[in-house]
């Protein structure tokens, strides 16, 4: 039984970002860039892990979805130029932002002194984004010939590293960019129910993770996409490519379930079993969803980051001694590899001290493991941050699904 799950009749799905929000992202950055000395911002074209590290270029053109490569230049002062591999003629028409689109056939060292060329840059400060230090791309995104060419082309400028600038441009989120991943949710959520529909003994991982990709496509989100998919008796995480595997009673399906609507995805963790899974899981998720919950709660504008990870303790000692946690406990969310991140040790020391900020938006899935019987497991949902404190953006129930 294949279910194919169109969009829900009456549901309005938000149009591309407006150009009343362009002027914001362009004002912030441009201040930025003042406040820094820059004089022109290389936003580089890398779609690794799932186009994550392309975010940058995608904040300020709009450009972007199914493997398209754009690297932007955007100087201080002037028009904003997109160059992608090609096809530009139909991206100048499918977005309204930048009007400057260019093939640049991945020359992108090229591409950027042409740009740079035209606007009479000689000397100044040349601000890279993804030059180094990314939470999943420490090493950086720029290729060393573009970089080398660069410097040749412009002997008399500085290169410097621009990416704090624009993550910190884009960790807090407008009102029309939380719009839009309160629509990824509603994408999810149908996701999960396509999922809970082909989950049955006999069928196999393959027919699950295509009706979960089946009903992305078909409510209006974007390849690629993050998934993390895997299911067995005792299953602690899934993979990022789905196997062959038949399904079997008493097996959990666990996940990790993203939906990219205009490049901005909430992340979902949605585990199911099929009939009565091992003694003993209810109790995990049912420890998960507390920490979940008295996170959520401590979640308010001014929080650090070490209050909620003493708060994910507090909560699992409270549960019993037999529990521990399992990171990541949460990362931010939008449109690519955002911060901050609590991935493990390192950025939990590096992100200790920051304050939540109302507009930041995390996949909060607290990781709970038993001493006792080796199980674990988790739930988890994206959550932004008000005014008021957290709030959870998915509406499904959050605990372990029986089908």
């Amino acid at each position: 039984m294949n279910v194919a799950i169109s969009p829900a009749a009456g549901v309005k799905a938000p149009g591309k970002p407006s150009l009343a929000e362009r002027d914001r992202r362009y004002k912030l950055i441009r201040a930025a860039m003042a406040d820094k000395g820059i004089d022109v911002l290389l936003l580089p074209a890398n779609h690794s892990r799932w186009e994550q590290m392309m975010a940058d270029s995608r904040y300020v053109t709009t450009i972007g979805g199914f493997g398209t490569e754009t690297f932007t230049v955007f100087p201080a002062n002037g028009e904003v130029t997109a160059y992608t591999f090609n096809r530009a003629g139909w991206w100048k028409k499918a977005q309204n932002w930048v009007s400057d689109v260019r093939d640049g056939h991945n020359h992108w060292a090229a591409n950027a002194i042409e740009r740079m060329t035209e606007l009479g840059f000689k000397k100044g400060r040349i601000g890279v984004s993804g030059l180094i230090g990314l939470t999943r791309a420490p090493d950086g995104l720029l290729p060393y010939h573009t970089i080398e060419e660069i410097k040749k082309a412009f002997p008399a400028a500085e290169l410097v590293d621009a990416t704090p600038l624009v993550q910190a441009a884009r960790s807090v989120k407008s009102e029309e960019e939380i719009g839009l991943m309160r629509h990824s949710m509603s994408i999810i959520e149908k996701m999960t129910e396509a999922m809970k529909a082909e989950a049955r003994v006999g069928n196999n991982e393959r027919n699950v993770y295509a009706a979960l990709i089946s009903t992305l496509l078909r409510n209006g989100a974007e390849m690629p996409s993050l998934m993390i998919f895997g299911s067995g008796a005792e299953i602690r995480s899934g993979s990022f490519v789905p196997g062959t595997r038949t399904l079997e009673k008493g097996d959990l399906i666990v996940n990790e379930i993203e939906a990219r609507y205009e490049g901005y995805s909430c992340q979902a963790v949605c585990p199911l079993a099929i009939g009565e899974p091992k003694a003993g899981y209810r109790d995990i998720f049912k420890t998960s969803r507390a920490c979940f919950e008295a996170v959520t709660e401590r979640m308010t504008p001014g929080t650090t980051f070490g209050e909620l990870m003493d708060v994910y303790a507090e909560t699992l000692k409270k549960a019993g001694a037999e529990y521990s946690g399992q990171n990541p406990l949460m990362h931010a969310r939008g449109l690519g590899d955002e911060t901050p991140a609590l991935l493990g040790k390192s950025d939990i020391e590096r992100f200790r001290k920051v304050a939540l900020q109302p507009g930041m938006v995390f996949i909060l899935k607290p990781g709970v493991a038993s001493d006792k019987t080796g199980l674990a497991g988790r739930v988890g949902d994206s959550v932004v941050v008000t005014a008021k404190g957290g709030e959870r953006i998915g509406k499904r129930p959050l605990d372990l699904q029986i089908v």
